[in-house]
């Protein structure tokens, strides 16, 4: 949904109040799905130089878990806070660097707000970095890829390696001697 934000930028100290009731957002570039609607509400105030956007939002994402690969939902209740630069006014920056054209992802061009990236932006940030289905997870075998939450696999056990065995095998030797 794009907002025309013209009006309020126009009139210093103006409000605007607006429901959110979007459909559910897809990013296929990280993965996350809603699987409901996005919904909740923003108010947007003219401060002279921004408009300062502050509400919240609610939708459910599905998710894929990092060790086991099934999917699984998150809740989200995010609170939305966007300072969106009036045109005409001057950001003040030390070093200013131009980006490239495809790099570019414009929120609020011309006085209207894309909304629905706004969004998406915001529940991008809230996705966990290591995304689990439960903290109990054990994950996919790395011989045969069983989901190992479903039982064990018939895949010999590794044997495991300490960092520190080359010393206990030094430990070992030292206490046959004084047993000697």
């Amino acid at each position: 949904m794009k907002l025309d934000l013209h009006e309020i930028a126009s009139h210093l100290g103006k409000r605007i109040h607006s429901d959110i009731d979007e459909p559910p957002i897809e990013d296929a570039e990280s993965g996350v799905k809603c699987v409901k609607p996005v919904t909740g509400e923003i108010t947007f105030n003219n401060t002279g130089k921004h408009i300062v956007a502050r509400g919240h939002f609610e939708t459910t994402i599905e998710i894929e878990c990092s060790r086991c690969l099934k999917p699984y939902t998150i809740d989200l209740s995010m609170p939305i806070e966007e300072e969106l630069q009036i045109p005409g006014h001057t950001i003040e920056v030390l070093e200013e660097q131009e980006l490239p054209e495809d790099e570019k992802e414009p929120l609020f061009v011309d006085y209207v707000l894309d909304l629905t990236e706004l969004l998406r932006q915001n529940i991008s940030v809230a996705v966990p970095i290591k995304t689990l289905c439960s903290e109990e997870c054990k994950g996919l075998c790395p011989h045969c890829g069983k989901d190992l939450n479903q039982g064990p696999c018939g895949c010999p056990p590794d044997a495991e390696e300490s960092a520190f065995s080359a010393l206990a095998s030094l430990l070992e030797e030292e206490e046959n001697k004084l047993e000697s």
